[in-house]
């Protein structure tokens, strides 16, 4: 995730499109600036132009800032997805299957797992599931059971997607 100067950029889904104001031709570019141009349409998001070109996000703060600040780029939108939560239901359901596979120790392993990516059961984004099942799957030691744990979730994973 890209961390931004929340005066121009207030998260990582702002769109940009290309200003009328000036033209390229108009001011110098570097050739990073030029692979930015090329990528802007009105459509992708910052944080998609980043990971298409492969920038860091010092990179991709320095370089839409520069061709904000030479006018060349306007801000298009800055709304952001919505985002898709599990219900609590799938949690109580993931504990259960949790607890078949490890014993009791499986509720602390979860609300450990959800602590250590600072998130919780209510507001829980299924876009971070996978995370949540890797991040679980490292924790059991026991090979044949954390394959058998990564089975379930793949079969959940199915379902709720």
């Amino acid at each position: 995730m890209i961390e931004f100067d929340e005066k121009i950029f207030p998260n990582e889904y702002v769109i940009f499109k290309l200003s009328g104001k000036k033209s390229p031709s108009d001011v110098t570019l570097r050739s990073a600036e030029w692979a930015v141009l090329t990528q802007i349409d009105g459509n992708k998001s910052v944080a998609e132009i980043a990971q298409i070109l492969s920038l860091t996000g010092d990179e991709a703060i320095s370089l839409f800032n520069s061709l904000y600040e030479k006018e060349l780029i306007e801000v298009s939108s800055t709304q952001k997805p919505k985002v898709n939560h599990l219900s609590t239901d799938f949690f109580e359901t993931l504990e259960s299957e949790l607890i078949k596979i490890i014993g009791p120790v499986a509720p602390l392993l979860l609300e450990e797992a959800l602590w250590d990516m600072k998130a919780n059961k209510e507001k829980f984004a299924k876009d971070k599931l996978p995370g949540l099942v890797e991040h679980i799957s490292d924790e059991i030691t026991d090979e044949l059971k954390k394959v058998k744990f990564q089975q379930v979730m793949l079969k959940y994973l199915k379902e709720i997607n």
